[in-house]
Formats: structure tokens, sequence, C-alpha cells
């Protein structure tokens, strides 16, 4: 039977995770089983579930009230670039599907999130609703190191989010004003580290307040994904006051105008790469410049409150 734990005047019910392998392999009956408990105990008027990489969407079966589906990735889009390969992720692109299909309305935050929903339901029923940013990023204060200037990467360490360009640029141009830092965990960790490079630094999977001390540090961040719903690391980036060099493949392409607040690639050429990095790393007042422009709009559009009340609208919406 689920739990029942009340925080901030709100009740959660925690039931098991079943595990996703395992649902997957027996067509997701052990997340409809637990939902439909809860179902049954907490009598809602509405769901919404966040995401199609957990199964939740298994909730929306056999329920016949109004439902949200908001889309944190497009994995069928996802699958498309190569990454995603296995039998796992190709289980997981029909669930989608059927999730889609099943919600009575699906939620994205940004318009290419919506756009590739669109591809696969085309003239399903959404709205954009965009997630702001955890309040702890408004307080970090942007002081770029005054040594080697840092560029930033924060993320999967894998070919989806683009780090294999990353990776040749690197190989291609060893000599370099400027270091490039890495902040995940992922396949290519390994790769890079192979580099022996000095001027490349492997974190590993940070802390929020790490990472934060290092978007305080870095010039810029970078962003090489070929499909990405909506990075929150851009989003706090310019939240922060950093510039942003990015490719156009996702939501975070609506966050960089490039020339003013930051940089677009549009190809998948290392050697473009390097020279929109090059150009920073040698431009301490055009980082400066680039990160100051926006940031007050920024700073105010992903407030979090604003957030809550657009969902909280929605679901008024819904029930009336």
């Amino acid at each position: 039977m689920p739990q029942s734990v009340r925080y901030w005047n709100q009740t959660f019910h925690r039931i098991p995770c079943p595990s996703i392998t395992a649902s997957l392999l027996l067509g997701r009956w052990p997340h409809r089983r637990a939902a439909q408990t809860l179902i049954r105990c907490v009598r809602p008027d509405l769901i919404h579930c966040w995401g199609t990489e957990n199964l939740y969407g298994a909730a929306l079966c056999g329920f016949d009230g109004p439902s949200i589906l908001s889309m944190q990735g497009v994995i069928t889009t996802y699958c498309k670039t190569g990454e995603l390969n296995d039998w796992r992720w190709k289980l997981f692109r029909h669930w989608e599907l059927k999730s889609i299909l099943r919600a009575t309305l699906v939620t994205s935050e940004s318009q290419w999130g919506l756009e590739r929903v669109a591809e696969i339901v085309p003239n399903k029923v959404t709205r954009k609703i965009e997630y702001g940013v955890f309040p702890s990023y408004f307080d970090v204060d942007w002081t770029p190191d005054s040594g080697p200037p840092r560029m930033l990467f924060v993320g999967g360490l894998n070919r989806l989010k683009g780090v294999d360009i990353l990776l040749e640029m690197l190989r291609r141009h060893p000599l370099r004003s400027w270091k490039m830092v890495f902040a995940g965990g992922g396949y290519l960790a390994e790769s890079l580290r192979e580099l022996k490079d000095p001027m490349v630094e492997v974190l590993g999977l940070l802390k929020t307040p790490q990472v934060q001390e290092e978007m305080a540090r870095a010039w810029a961040l970078v962003m090489p994904s070929r499909a990405d719903t909506s990075p929150n690391v851009v989003k706090e980036a310019r939240v922060i006051g950093l510039p942003v060099v990015a490719s156009p493949h996702g939501g975070h392409a609506e966050y960089v105008d490039h020339g003013s607040d930051g940089l677009m690639v549009c190809s998948e050429d290392p050697d473009d790469w390097f020279r929109a990095l090059d150009t920073l790393g040698n431009d301490y007042a055009l980082c400066r410049s680039m990160g100051a422009a926006r940031h007050e709009h920024f700073r105010t559009y992903f407030r979090p409150e604003k957030t809550a009340k657009a969902f909280l609208d929605l679901y008024r919406e819904m029930l009336e």
C-alpha cells in the first residue's frame, strides 16, 4: 500500500518502484499495477505524469479522467540520432507513443519538444510550459577565473550530447589557451582522460553546489547536443550570466541569440566548434558582454514560481 507523507501543506503518496527492466519485459504490468493501487487509494480527479523514460505513463492506463503527460525528453527523436539503440530504448519508444496517445494533453518546456511530439502524434493537444531554475542558482555570482579561461560542459558524456565532437576537437587542436572542463559521467569519460591533455579536466559527477562553483568560474558553457528537449544547464547558465556556445538541435536554442548572448554552431565539424570556443576563450570582454546580454530577462523568465502557476492554472482549466 502507498505510504503518505505531508510536506508544505501537501500530501505525497509513495509507492515501491518496480524494476524498469522487468516492467519493460512484462509490458509495463508492474508499473500499471502499482499505479492502479495508488489510484484506488487516492481517487484523483486528474493525473499528471512526468516523462516517458521511467514508465510513469503506465498510470494513464485504465484512467478515464483528464490527464497530462509532460515530456522530459523525446525518446523517439533521441533514438534517431543513433545513440539509443539497444532493445530497452526500442521498448521505451514503443511505450512513449502509447503514453502520448493516452494522455489528454501533452506539455513540453520548449517549442522544439512540442514539434517533436507533433511528429509522433499529429494534431495532439499540446501546451508549452517553461520549467524554472532551482532557486539557489539565482544566488550564484559569475566570477570567471582570471587564469586560463575555462569552457564548461555539464551533462552526459556521450554521443547524444555531442561530446564526441568535442573529443575530436581536442585531438585536432592540442595547443589552446583555454581549458575544456567536463562535469558529468558517461562512456566517453575514459576517452577524454586518455588524451592526457593538461588543458582538459574531467571532473566526473558533481553535486549541485560543485556544479554551481564550476559555472561561476567558467567563461562560457558549451552544449553541442544532437537532440535535447531543453537542458536545464543552459537555463542555469543564463540565470548566472554565462554566454552559451550551442548547437541548434533542441529547445536550448531558444535561449541563445547568436552573436548577442552566445554563439550557435550549426555543424558537427570539430573545427567549427574550435573556432567558436577560441573566439570566446581569447576575449574576456566579449564573454562579459555576452553574459550580460538578456541576463535580467532570463532571471525573470526562469523563476520557478512561474512554472508552478502555469501548471496550477492548467489543472484548474482541465478540471473545469
